[in-house]
């Protein structure tokens, strides 16, 4: 495993407005990043190994020293978006085809789990807090390309290293969460639905109530719900109302 080459990270970034710091050992990006005060208009943070990694729903994220990419990037919102957790997820899609020549075909499950061959093979954590009157926002982005140990459904980038070496992923990954944040993302609905793994077809999904509805996944609305069409017709459903199963 080689380290992170810093100049490769930040080339064509503009770095009067970044704060970055690069770790080799740190307990979390996340918790960092947090901590750490925004004195530019975004914060980064690198590290190769994390010994606290945090995933979604309190759940540890293993972080081993083996050539993964372990980021967070802070900056002030006006508002919280309620699909940004969703957009992430495109924003990170699009940057691995872009970074590897469109020789990746990136995809993705509801919400925002970015998959390559049907694994996943990317996690999001998104967190939010009011300092003084001003929303921050701290996006955490792990991408396997080398783990030990994993799930049968965890796949990684391992053998793409050399089309999509880490410091291109990252610089694409920052390039594109700083042009969202600066300009938006008008349709990224119907580009979120054109990678959409199961886009139009029957899922199983499972309500934190433990019930199980089947229907037609028909897309997502303008804050991130899917649009499941079932025999009582098609219902709006939140990320945190129910989880789909099966798929992988």
């Amino acid at each position: 495993m080689s380290k992170l080459v810093e100049n490769d990270v930040l080339n064509g970034l503009n770095q009067d407005n970044l704060d970055i710091y690069f770790f080799k050992t740190i307990d979390s990006t996340n918790v960092f990043a947090k901590k750490t005060q925004l004195k530019k208009p975004f914060l980064i943070v690198l590290a190769e190994q994390q010994t606290a990694g945090k995933g979604r729903h309190g759940k540890t994220w293993h972080s081993p020293e083996s050539g993964n990419i372990y980021l967070s990037i802070k900056y002030q919102a006006r508002s919280m978006v309620p699909a940004l957790s969703l957009i992430i997820g495109l924003l990170i899609a699009e940057a691995l085809d872009d970074a590897s020549g469109q020789k990746i075909n990136a995809q993705l499950k509801w919400p925002n789990d970015v998959l390559l061959e049907n694994k996943k093979i990317c996690g999001i954590l998104i967190e939010s807090e009011m300092q003084q009157e001003n929303l921050e926002l701290t996006i955490g982005i792990g991408i396997n390309y080398s783990i030990p140990k994993k799930e049968s459904w965890w796949g990684d980038l391992g053998n793409l290293r050399d089309i999509l070496p880490r410091e291109k992923l990252i610089n694409t990954i920052l390039k594109k969460i700083i042009a969202y944040k600066e300009h938006s993302y008008s349709d990224w609905q119907q580009a979120w639905e054109n990678r959409c793994m199961h886009q139009n077809l029957e899922i199983n999904i499972r309500t934190n109530s433990h019930t199980q509805i089947v229907g037609i996944f028909r897309g997502v609305d303008n804050e991130g719900k899917m649009l499941l069409e079932t025999i009582n017709g098609t219902q709006a459903i939140s990320s945190g109302e129910c989880s789909i199963t099966g798929l992988y």
